[in-house]
């Protein structure tokens, strides 16, 4: 089965937590990505993919000499290797006629907070840092939003002012799967990345209709009113990275939003979807390390892969360190001010909250499975969730004990990268009800 391996006794696992990790020795099935060719020259790559681009015509053929240009940069909570893109990218934009003066870095914070000046430096690198302006995006800034339409979903579109009134428009980012919207990367760079609060809130939204979910483009709604809404814009051009859950470049493409990243998400598929016979009882897996664990807003991607890949009413235990915390107050809000995720549901769809959203899919997967969570979050904020707390300290006797309450007959997986890796299961019929 492509993406398992199956141990015939007890071998070392490696769990990323944060910027470190934890050994395990346990005898269990490796849900792992399939394995991907390594692009030797990582640079060359990235050049070549903007030299002959897909769907459109190569950059310094679309560019003019000394015409603005923005270029859509995400921000820390994404592994993206933007220090890896940027700088060719700019050569391009350099040799097209355009000086660095006529550059902007806006970073797609979509409704993040805002980055520290150190922060930006670590996305970019110290030399574009020093040579190019660039800025946060801030959904909630009134003054620097401009309507540029409505979607057929109804959702009224509002972008960055300084986005909107450059001359050309580019869009960088990686592609990896997303709970709501398919797949990350492409369109998502201007919505939700550079988009006004009350656009991404009602994309948000449509959390709660089925067909919005990992790995779907065809027939998501969510997908569809960002596509539509990213048209309005006419983005002039996307540079996408396929990255494998160590963070080595897979694939580069360019070109056109729609056909590029098309052929990005291919290559998603291809490496990070995990084929399953059947589900587990027992799933023991890692968000992945920094960044994807920087919170739980973040490392709620992982649990949502992983738990795809358990029985109803299995038990995961999942490694996250979250040292930012939750990741919204709206999380915090939420997880104080309701008793289950039915009365958040209910006061989600009287009164849409972002980052309340979130609350009620922790809360969501706390009633469904039996969730222990290593992390250095507060242990009651934890338990708010229905989640079990576990100290990093302790995370070697609590898997002991799941192990030895599970029984020898418990079918257990290992997910090391699920905030990479989407597990599949092929046969449904082998799901309980």
């Amino acid at each position: 089965m492509p993406g398992i391996v199956r141990e015939s006794k007890a071998v070392m696992h490696s769990l990323p937590f944060g910027e470190s990790s934890f050994a395990i020795h346990l005898q269990a099935e490796l849900i792992s990505h399939r394995p991907a060719q390594a692009v030797l020259d990582e640079l060359a790559a990235v050049r070549e993919a903007l030299r002959h681009p897909i769907g459109a015509a190569p950059l310094r053929d679309i560019v003019r000499p000394n015409e603005s240009v923005a270029v859509i940069v995400n921000d820390i909570t994404r592994l993206t290797r933007s220090e890896l893109m940027l700088p060719p990218l700019i050569d391009e934009l350099n040799a097209a006629g355009v000086p660095d003066d006529r550059i902007t870095i806006v970073f797609a914070l979509g409704i993040h907070r805002a980055q520290t000046p150190d922060e930006r430096r670590r996305i970019i690198g110290d030399d574009l840092y020093h040579r190019l302006r660039s800025i946060d995006h801030d959904a909630y800034d009134e003054a620097n939003l401009v309507p540029i339409g409505d979607t057929s979903f109804g959702n009224r579109v509002e972008i960055n002012r300084a986005v909107w009134e450059s001359d050309r428009i580019i869009l960088t980012g990686e592609i990896i799967y997303h709970l709501i919207a398919g797949y990350s990367g492409g369109r998502k760079s201007l919505v939700p990345g550079v988009a006004g609060a009350r656009t991404t809130t009602f994309n948000h939204n449509m959390i709660f209709d089925p067909r919005c979910r990992s790995g779907v483009l065809e027939g998501n709604p969510a997908h569809e009113d960002l596509l539509e809404a990213a048209r309005l814009a006419e983005p002039d051009f996307i540079l996408n990275l396929v990255l494998s859950p160590e963070g080595h470049l897979v694939r580069a493409v360019a070109g056109h939003m729609e056909h590029a990243h098309r052929e990005g998400c291919l290559a998603v598929d291809q490496m990070l979807r995990a084929d399953l016979d059947q589900p587990y009882d027992l799933i023991v897996a890692s968000a992945g390390g920094y960044p994807l664990d920087i919170d739980l807003r973040q490392a709620h991607k992982g649990l949502e892969n992983a738990v795809q890949a358990l029985r109803p009413g299995g038990t995961i235990l999942f490694y996250a360190e979250c040292p930012s915390g939750s990741g919204h107050p709206a999380i915090d809000e939420y997880a104080w001010k309701y008793t289950s995720d039915a009365e958040m549901e209910h006061a989600l769809k009287a009164s849409f909250a972002v980052g309340g959203h979130k609350a009620w899919w922790l809360a969501r997967l706390g009633r469904l499975y039996n969730i222990h969570l290593v992390s250095t979050l507060p242990e009651n904020f934890v338990r708010r969730f229905g989640f079990h707390p576990v100290s990093p300290q302790h995370h070697q006797q609590t898997l002991d004990t799941l192990i030895a309450e599970a029984g020898p007959n418990t079918r257990i997986g290992v997910l090391p990268y699920s905030g990479f890796t989407l597990p599949f299961i092929t046969n449904q019929e082998a799901i309980p009800a």
